[in-house]
């Protein structure tokens, strides 16, 4: 385990899928699941694990259901997780988020994300990649007394502005592929196999 207070991994898998057509956490990949396929990289590396989800997909994780007043998309899901976890009184200070469609999510991500205990967002060579985040709760919950409720839901890059995230780099721009539409798993398992 690691000893980081970012200890908590959030799996967001509330998506709708619109691109992929069908419920992405369920997509195989690889012969596995895509949730088991993060679950498994990130089992040990974490004190808990939990979705930002409608369901639990039968994993048995603990979920956190987007908030009604929350906007729509990932802001409002790290909204809901960062009020949840403070509302409850686990300890967790903050977390690590990864989107449910990248089965090549580098296994230091919480490490690295973590390092320097204030929020951060994975990069490549190419740009950030925000949805691979460590979000503090505190930090987090004041931004969202800043938005108005009525507003268009902001992007994740608004909110890592808004964070004062930094930025965190990776060499290899493959950690960060997500698996949005049917050709790309095609094109994944390629990369996979070329980087092999």
């Amino acid at each position: 385990m690691t000893n980081s207070p970012a200890a908590c991994l959030v799996i967001l898998a509330g998506g709708q899928s619109i691109r992929m057509g069908t419920d992405k956490a369920v997509i195989r990949f690889e012969g596995q699941r895509l949730i088991d396929i993060l679950i498994g990289r990130f089992a040990g590396k974490a004190d808990r694990i939990l979705l930002s989800a409608q369901q639990d997909y039968e994993t048995g994780l603990e979920i956190i259901c987007d908030d009604p007043d929350a906007p729509g998309g990932p802001v409002g899901a790290i909204f809901s997780v960062a009020a949840r976890l403070q509302a409850m009184q686990t300890g967790m200070e903050a977390f690590v988020t990864v989107p449910v469609d990248a089965p090549f999510a580098p296994p230091d991500l919480i490490e690295r994300l973590s390092a320097s205990d204030v929020c951060a967002v994975a990069q490549d060579d190419e740009r950030i990649h925000p949805t691979f985040g460590y979000w503090r709760c505190d930090v987090v919950n004041a931004v969202r007394g800043t938005h108005d409720p009525g507003e268009r839901a902001p992007s994740l890059r608004w909110l890592a502005r808004q964070c004062g995230a930094e930025s965190v780099s990776w060499p290899d721009e493959n950690c960060f592929i997500n698996l949005n539409r049917p050709a790309d798993l095609i094109t994944a398992s390629t990369s996979k196999k070329a980087g092999a």
